[in-house]
C-alpha cells in the first residue's frame, strides 16, 4: 500500500500526457515534479540533471549521491573504525575521501535520460543500501588495513632515521673525542712551546698583540756607520695601544740627523690568542704618518691616515714559530718568528724573517724598492728587556734595543 500514491500518478499521469510525456522514465517525471522516488526508505538515491552534457548530468548524480549519504557514512566510519583501531580514529575520519572512494570503486550510473523537447540530460544513481553499506565497511576496512600498513612503514623509516641519526652522532662523538685526545696529545707534545708569550714584533712589522709592558721605549741605530734610524715610544693597557714612531735620515744624507717620517698608531686587540694548538691574535686599528719634516718644523706636517689589520698565529708544527701579518694604506706585510730550542732557551733567541711590499712611494728605501726582505735575530732577556741584530732597507745592519717602563 506505501506505494499506492505514486501509483495513482503515474495512472492520472498516463490519461492526460501525450506520448511523449508517457515515454519518460517515472524517476525522471517525479524528479522533475519536485517529489521523492517511493522507494528511498531502502535505497540510496542521486539524480543530476543538466543543459550541457551527459557528463554533467552524471557528474550531479555523483554528487547528489555523496551528499545524501554522507551523514551515513560518517557513522558507519565511526563504526567500524573504532571496532578495528581506535588509534587511527582521528586521523582516519574523512568522510568525503571515503565515499568519493566507493562511488568510483563500486557505484555506477544506474539510469540516463535525455529529454530532447526540454534539451535536458538526466543521470540517476540508485543503490540499495544493504548492498551499499555492505560495500562501504568492505572499501573502510580495505582503506583501513592499508593505513594501518603505511603507518607501520612510516614508523619502520622514521625508526631507521633515528638509529641513522644516532649512529651519525656517535660517530661524531667520536670523532671529537679522538680529535681532542689528538689535540691534548700535541698540547703535551708542544707545552714549552705552548707556554712561550706570543712575539708583538718582527723586524718592524707589529701583529695582532699587545706590548708586554705599560710603557715601552725602544730605540734603532745602523752599525757601519753608526747612525740613529729610528725612535719608538709605545703606550699599552688593557687590549688598546697607542704608539708614535720617529724615522731619521740616514748618515749618508746631507740632512743627517733630520727627521725624514714619523707615524702614530692606535691599535685595538679584538682576538687574544684564541685557540688551543695554534693561537691567535687579531686587531684593528688607525694609523697617521708623515713624512720629509725636519725637528723644529712639525708644523709643516702633513699626515695621511688609514685604517690597518694586523693578525698572527702560532705554529708549533712548523719549527716553533709565529707567523705574522699586516696590511695599511701603504704597504703589506708578513713575517716569522721562529724560537728553534724552546724547551731550553725558551724565548731568549729568535729568527725573524720578513717580507714588505709598498705600494706607497713615500715609504720605500732610498733605492725605491717595493719588496723588502728583511732578516735578523732578537735576544730577550725578560719582559722588559731585548735586543736584536737586523738587517734592514736592502742597505743596513741595525742594532735594536727595546725597555719597557
Amino acid at each position: 500500500m506505501k506505494y499506492f500514491p505514486a501509483i495513482l500518478i503515474v495512472i492520472s499521469l498516463s490519461t492526460l500526457l501525450p506520448a511523449q510525456e508517457l515515454q519518460k522514465p517515472d524517476w525522471v517525471r517525479i524528479f522533475q515534479q519536485g517529489a521523492n522516488l517511493p522507494d528511498t526508505t531502502d535505497s540510496y538515491c542521486g539524480i543530476g540533471s543538466s543543459t550541457l552534457a551527459q557528463d554533467d548530468a552524471d557528474a550531479m548524480a555523483r554528487q547528489e549521491f555523496s551528499l545524501n549519504i554522507e551523514a551515513r557514512v560518517q557513522n558507519v566510519i565511526t563504526r567500524n573504525v573504532q571496532e578495528t583501531d581506535n588509534v587511527l580514529k582521528d586521523e582516519y575520519s574523512v568522510s568525503a575521501r571515503v565515499s568519493s572512494d566507493v562511488v568510483l570503486h563500486g557505484i555506477g550510473i544506474t539510469a540516463r535520460y535525455e529529454d530532447k523537447d526540454r534539451k535536458q540530460f538526466y543521470a540517476l544513481i540508485q543503490v540499495r543500501k544493504s548492498v551499499y553499506d555492505t560495500l562501504l565497511v568492505t572499501e573502510i576496512r580495505r582503506d583501513l588495513e592499508r593505513k594501518k600498513a603505511e603507518n607501520k612503514v612510516e614508523e619502520e623509516k622514521k625508526a631507521e632515521e633515528l638509529r641513522s641519526r644516532q649512529a651519525e652522532l656517535d660517530l661524531r662523538h667520536k670523532e671529537e673525542e679522538t680529535r681532542r685526545q689528538e689535540v691534548e696529545l700535541e698540547k703535551k707534545e708542544y707545552e714549552e712551546f705552548l707556554s712561550i708569550k706570543a712575539p708583538e714584533e718582527v723586524v718592524d712589522l707589529r701583529n695582532g698583540e699587545i706590548a708586554r709592558k705599560g710603557y715601552t721605549l725602544a730605540l734603532k741605530a745602523a752599525l757601519a756607520p753608526f747612525d740613529v734610524q729610528s725612535a719608538n715610544f709605545t703606550l699599552a693597557m688593557w687590549r688598546f695601544e697607542l704608539s708614535a714612531n720617529a724615522y731619521f735620515q740616514p748618515e749618508e744624507s746631507l740632512k743627517s740627523g733630520k727627521l725624514e717620517r714619523e707615524q702614530a698608531t692606535f691599535k685595538i686587540q679584538l682576538l687574544e690568542q684564541a685557540g688551543q694548538l695554534y693561537k691567535s691574535s687579531l686587531a684593528f686599528g688607525v694609523v697617521g704618518y708623515g713624512n720629509e719634516s725636519t725637528v723644529g718644523a712639525f708644523d709643516s706636517i702633513r699626515p695621511s691616515y688609514s685604517v690597518f689589520a694586523a693578525g698572527d698565529i702560532g705554529l708549533p708544527t712548523f719549527l716553533y714559530s709565529f707567523a705574522s701579518v699586516y696590511v695599511d694604506g701603504r704597504k703589506a706585510a708578513i713575517g716569522w718568528n721562529c724560537f728553534p730550542l724552546p724547551g731550553s732557551l725558551k724565548e731568549g733567541v729568535s729568527v725573524l724573517v720578513q717580507m714588505d711590499y709598498i705600494w706607497n712611494k713615500n715609504w720605500r728605501n732610498r733605492f725605491s724598492d717595493p719588496l723588502l726582505l728583511q732578516t735578523g735575530i732578537r735576544f730577550r732577556a725578560s719582559d722588559a728587556f731585548a735586543t736584536s741584530f737586523t738587517y734592514e732597507g736592502h742597505e743596513f745592519l741595525v742594532f735594536s734595543i727595546e725597555m719597557g717602563l
